[in-house]
């Protein structure tokens, strides 16, 4: 991530006046002092025996057994889930060290915005729940009581009711708010020149971001109504609904009293509720039955594991499908929880309480089983017919699997299930992941052969920026423009003869591909971690030749002299040798 404004010297001063032993002692409260590092158990996962290591004259972390390290502001950002942006902001306010004037878009005249919006919204979220103690609640109140909710969670999630069309308006001007500040805030509408509340007349939900700020309102009607049952605020300055997860500040709390492992994603606010109050605190709602990429995201700065649990009508399930790729897509593992008759959570736990829940929870399935389980439904296994179509359309399914021990399980449960001969699904998904029925599906050994690259390059890279390998120049083995920024910073510090620094890599190279390499999980290389990084970087420099012999092929084959392709042939049979050098062939 590029910060336009912001240079290398702001986040050296900045680190210069952190402790980072101060920092992390916050998080890990049995830090000691052994020799001149500190080691304490790892905060990002689950030990036993401290291999947990801080070095405050470096201004480094390194956990020896999950893999995490980097410097302080790494850090924040990995035990808070939040952004580069948002670890600096924090760590400024901490050592009172004021942020540059001229950081694009988020101060100076917009900064002061978003900082009055967030005060007229928690103001809001305070009149909206200082009503509920009001007769005009009478409503609300019933509501509440008949959905069984708590006193404790109504504080807890903090619900109130919007009185009327016009009860907020003059509140908000009596604590000085103008109207258009309502406005942009999302709080107040316009229609034909008249402004009304947005929320009027519902149960309203404050949405609470991860630094405990309220940025919007979800409302639900209290009686019959031709309007939608749910409303939200409108996307403004501080609030965009596609980036936000509902019960994510609770998430926050939560982390600081216990490891959360993973996350139940809901649909919406009372699912949320419901779950919370009844004792299962790692759930958060997307908002509705779309979940997005940045909510994927969001995610994944918590967790890695996510088990999906949208209702059980239609629309629920096919936003199950189309959520479980966007997660798996940012490198989650997804479960779904599938409850029956249409239920949702809620309704589970009231008929039959959270027990019955977390049995459906216990016999979630993972993606490749529920797409498969879905795709039955379409299918009429009454026909001869109708279950070799199931069959033929699995095996596009499990094609995808970069697994050959997971093809194989499900190529048998395939088999099973639509009493077609194993031997045939087999055929079938060996066709379709080979190319050879004549489709444009890439292979799946070609998209291993890709990630393979990548995850290979930004080993290297981690190894390197931790101190912990000789940086050479590699930067032209980097399989992506992303990881060859990376690549360059680092020949950059070794021409310059100085150490690379985790803080600078998130200003060369984006904020998604800087916490790849950062947090790259070292155990899926097994074994002595020298001859990893050789491997690696062997596998890298074969990746080259080949892509470099290709592009000499379409050279030649463009050639219009035999003197250019006499010289390409020649640097063709080098590269051919250097690639059979390589790859362990003489």
């Amino acid at each position: 991530m590029q910060i336009k404004g912001m240079d290398g010297n702001f986040i050296e001063e900045l680190k210069g006046r952190t402790d980072i032993v101060d920092v992390i002692s916050s998080y890990v409260p049995a830090l000691n002092k052994k020799g001149s590092k500190y080691w304490g158990c790892c905060p990002f996962h689950h030990e036993k025996t401290p291999s947990f290591t801080v070095d405050r004259e470096q201004g480094f972390y390194k956990c020896f057994g999950c893999g995490k390290g980097g410097d302080v502001i790494t850090f924040m950002m990995e035990a808070e889930g939040i952004t580069f942006m948002e670890a600096v902001k924090m760590l400024a306010d901490r050592a009172h060290l004021e942020m540059p004037k001229n950081i694009t878009g988020d101060h100076g005249e917009f900064r002061e915005l978003k900082d009055r919006l967030t005060s007229l919204m928690r103001d809001a979220a305070r009149i909206y729940h200082a009503n509920l103690s009001k007769p005009c609640a009478a409503a609300a109140v019933e509501y509440i009581q008949k959905r069984g909710i708590s006193p404790a969670s109504v504080t807890k999630f903090g619900l109130g009711y919007s009185n009327g069309y016009h009860e907020i308006i003059n509140e908000l001007k009596a604590l000085g708010y103008k109207r258009e500040e309502m406005l942009k805030a999302g709080v107040i509408q316009e229609r034909e020149g008249k402004f009304f509340d947005a929320m009027a007349n519902r149960l309203v939900f404050p949405i609470i971001d991860a630094f405990g700020k309220v940025i919007a309102f979800g409302g639900r009607v209290l009686g019959k109504t031709d309007f939608a049952k749910y409303k939200n605020t409108d996307n403004t300055p501080i609030f965009v609904k596609n980036r936000n997860l509902y019960g994510l500040n609770l998430i926050k709390k939560l982390r600081l009293k216990t490891k959360v492992t993973d996350l139940i994603m809901v649909e919406g606010y009372m699912d949320t509720l419901a779950l919370v109050q009844a004792g299962v605190e790692n759930v958060v709602a997307s908002m509705g039955t779309s979940l997005t990429e940045e909510q994927a995201k969001l995610a994944r700065r918590y967790v890695e594991d996510v088990f999906i649990c949208y209702d059980g009508d239609a629309a629920g399930q096919n936003a199950t499908l189309r959520g479980l790729d966007i997660l798996k897509r940012h490198g989650i593992k997804v479960r779904v929880i599938s409850l029956p008759n249409g239920e949702d959570p809620d309704e589970i736990i009231k008929r039959a309480g959270v027990e019955e829940f977390l049995k459906y929870k216990n016999a979630a399935v993972e993606l490749t089983e529920y797409k498969l389980i879905r795709l039955k439904e379409k299918h009429d296994f009454q026909t001869p017919f109708g279950r070799a179509s199931y069959a033929k359309e699995s095996a596009k399914i499990i094609a995808e699997l970069p697994s050959e021990m997971e093809r194989d399980i499900y190529e048998d449960y395939v088999a099973k299930l639509s009493g077609i001969n194993k031997a045939v699904v087999k055929a079938e998904v060996k066709t379709i992941a080979t190319g050879s029925a004549g489709t444009n599906i890439v292979t799946t050994a070609g998209v291993a052969a890709i990630d393979a690259n990548i995850q290979a390059a930004r080993y290297l890279i981690n190894r390197c920026i931790m101190g912990l390998e000789k940086w050479e120049d590699f930067a032209d083995y980097m399989p992506t423009e992303d990881l060859r920024k990376a690549a360059d910073y680092m020949n950059e510090c070794r021409f310059a003869g100085k150490a690379p620094d985790v803080g600078t890599l998130y200003h060369v190279t984006s904020e998604e591909e800087a916490n790849e390499i950062i947090n790259f999980d070292e155990q899926r290389y097994k074994g002595s971690e020298t001859a990893a990084f050789k491997d690696c970087l062997t596998l890298l420099k074969k990746e080259y030749v080949k892509s470099k012999i290709a592009e000499l092929n379409e050279r030649y084959r463009l050639c219009t002299t035999d003197e250019e392709r006499s010289e390409i042939m020649r640097k063709i049979a080098a590269m051919e040798a250097d690639y059979r050098r390589n790859n362990g062939q003489q």
